[in-house]
């Protein structure tokens, strides 16, 4: 039997066969034990949804990559044309190949070759190699007396001194020189003759190339045996 706030008996209920049955309010359980029951489960809930979704990105990762990244078939293209050779296949360069005493003249040497359709890919990309070599070198040059920073700014300066902001936005000399520190690297590794074995790959390609494709065109080319 128990008793209500006002002092008064509340009788037991009973089942149909006139038992008493005991029944406990949910306003009298113990909060602590519930509020305890309820966050372990919704921790255990989270720990194995975090899990789930851990095991799921993994997967996920490991499907898309296998361990490496997918290549390509224009960059395994590329790599071809690269590896085969083209008799005579410099001489359509030679023009190209003149000496330019500025940076200015290399810029427009860019600009000219990026609206001629014939032997696009080849010219642009050697213009891209030049002027990427023309930076490397005055470079070096400062480099022993003013460092890597120091040497990186001053010819930063002088590029944007020698060609005119008329001629070239900010932005448009940024990634023209992005463009042809990358051509230069890939090519002066593997050498620059192989600029003339492209023949069907776009120069949107290769300038947008990324450092590690760079690198695995590289390894590529310098670990072909013949």
């Amino acid at each position: 039997m128990d008793v209500d706030v006002n002092g008064e008996e509340e009788m037991p209920e009973e089942d149909d066969d006139g038992e008493e049955v005991e029944t406990i309010p949910v306003s009298k359980a113990n909060p602590e034990q519930s509020t305890s029951v309820s966050s372990s489960n919704k921790g255990k809930k989270r720990s194995r949804e975090l899990g789930a979704s851990t095991d799921k990105s993994s997967s996920k990762k490991a499907k898309k990559t296998g361990g490496k990244k997918k290549v390509s078939s224009t960059l395994k293209q590329l790599i071809e044309e690269l590896l085969t050779d083209i008799p005579d296949g410099g001489r359509s360069l030679e023009e190209i190949n003149e000496s330019a005493s500025s940076f200015l003249q290399l810029s427009e040497r860019i600009d000219h070759a990026e609206t001629k359709n014939e032997e696009a890919s080849r010219g642009l990309i050697f213009s891209y190699f030049n002027f990427g070599e023309a930076v490397f070198k005055r470079y070096k040059e400062l480099k022993p007396e003013f460092g890597k920073d120091g040497s990186e700014a001053i010819v930063k300066k002088e590029v944007r001194v020698a060609i005119p902001e008329t001629k070239c936005s900010d932005e448009a000399l940024r990634k023209k020189t992005e463009r042809s520190e990358k051509v230069y690297k890939l090519f002066n590794t593997i050498g620059k003759e192989k600029i003339a074995r492209i023949r069907s790959i776009p120069p949107s390609f290769i300038l947008n190339l990324t450092a590690d494709e760079i690198k695995y065109v590289m390894a590529e080319i310098l670990t072909h045996k013949v």
